[in-house]
């Protein structure tokens, strides 16, 4: 280890500290053990040249996207998500039950992870609190490039979503969703999408890759630019639930598997990159 060089065996050490949602390599040798693996798909997104832009990474969580806007070179990266779990968009009958936390006050808080890693990296991106839905351009201003990951499929209304991030992006759009692989095969390149709403998962919306199109359409963008199909790993804490080995679970599988030809378990996602047409 060359002076001042950081210990990889402490580095790890305090990262297992932590419970992790992504799997970041954060120095040479020390990796978080995150639910999901999304490492592989980075040379797969058809990322606009982010070097000396200001960036937002929206529902970041331990800030997979936005320390990868940092490392590629961007001038200021403002990482967004909610302050309390209980602003999720859980469906109705979850949030009528009366003896859950919606808070989630026993868990690990939401922003521990990313604060972790801003004083290991040394980062300069900031982390704000703030819900998708209130981003408004006179309170964060614009973005050259706004990345949005994995969250449309968990918001009630993505429209009015992406109505808001349309108000705060000035260049490039870079949205990474779930498509759902069965949903897309009967599809055959039709808008279409399953209204789920159920369980604390919160999935709302699973959309074809056709359906996906059309909510950036409807909202207001124009694609310049989508990934192939892949599949977002689960990462060493992914443990495969019990309904991941149901039968309906196996013929998304199988689906996944013929569309994107990962035979990896995992959510099949699409990346597009887009602008605002007004």
């Amino acid at each position: 280890m060359t002076s001042g060089a950081p210990d990889a065996r402490a580095v790890q050490a305090r990262l297992d500290e932590l419970s992790w949602y992504h799997t970041i390599d954060v120095v040479p040798g020390a990796t978080t053990k995150g639910w999901f693996d999304l490492r592989h798909a980075l040379p797969l997104i058809p990322w606009p040249d982010v070097r000396g832009k200001r960036c937002l990474d929206i529902g970041t969580w331990d800030g997979f996207y936005a320390y990868e806007l940092e490392r590629r070179g961007a001038s200021e990266v403002v990482a967004l998500d909610i302050e309390d779990l209980a602003s999720l968009d859980y469906p109705p009958e979850v949030r009528a039950a009366t003896n859950l936390d919606l808070s989630q006050t026993n868990d690990q808080p939401r922003r521990a992870g990313f604060h972790l890693l801003n004083e290991i990296l040394a980062s300069s991106v900031t982390w704000r609190g703030g819900n998708i839905y209130d981003l408004d351009p006179s309170t964060i201003g614009t973005f050259d490039v706004v990345v949005l990951g994995s969250l449309l499929l968990h918001l009630r209304d993505p429209v009015r979503a992406l109505d808001a991030v349309r108000r705060v992006t000035s260049g490039s759009f870079v949205c990474i969703d779930h498509v759902e692989p069965i949903v897309n095969l009967v599809g055959r390149k039709r808008p279409l999408f399953e209204l789920r709403g159920e369980g604390r998962d919160f999935q709302w919306w699973l959309a074809s890759d056709a359906g996906l199109q059309h909510l950036l359409n409807v909202a207001g963008f124009s694609i310049d630019a989508c990934s192939k199909k892949f599949l977002l790993h689960f990462g060493l804490s992914g443990a495969v639930p019990p309904a991941e080995r149901s039968l309906r679970h196996a013929a998304q599988r199988l689906a996944s598997w013929l569309q994107t030809g990962d035979r990896s378990r995992g959510h099949m996602h699409r990346a597009y990159v887009a602008h605002p047409r007004f």
